[in-house]
């Protein structure tokens, strides 16, 4: 099923969230992740980072009503979706009480030849996080396929 390539450039305003330890917690319980740096202040606090930090991934808590957004602009269907690759490139610790702002982008889409399915539709997105002084926290890319029916 082809997307919708009307969908390249679709992007979601910047919105703002508070980022709290609750979350840190909740993400690092589903990943099983209980590094000392995510959960304990006293131990993160030793650290070179002076303090606890979130997660790498962190920056997926904050996708999920954008990624809802620009995909119905891709008209994509969702049990089609396959996750390709992902780049996360890190500038600086997001840590409890920060204030960022966030926001997801198409920045490529098209058709490819695929061995397994013989051709798909595919789509990347970039998805941004910064603070409230406008300084790049973390920025990734994310590459889906979407299989024909």
């Amino acid at each position: 099923m082809p997307i919708n390539l009307n969908a390249l450039g679709a992007e979601t305003p910047w919105s703002e969230v508070v980022v709290t330890q609750e979350r840190i917690d909740a993400l690092c319980s589903v990943l099983g992740d209980y590094n000392p740096l995510f959960l304990d202040a006293e131990q993160a606090a030793q650290s070179e980072n002076q303090g606890i930090v979130a997660p790498p991934t962190f920056i997926n808590c904050f996708r999920d009503f954008k990624t809802a957004l620009v995909l119905s602009e891709a008209e994509v269907d969702l049990p089609l979706l396959l996750h390709g690759e992902q780049v996360i490139r890190y500038y600086k610790p997001v840590r409890p009480g920060d204030r960022v702002l966030h926001k997801i982008k198409v920045i490529e889409a098209g058709r490819k030849k695929s061995k397994t399915y013989g051709e798909v539709s595919f789509f990347t997105v970039l998805i941004k996080m910064k603070n409230l002084a406008d300084e790049r926290l973390v920025e990734a890319t994310q590459l889906f396929f979407v299989r024909d029916k």
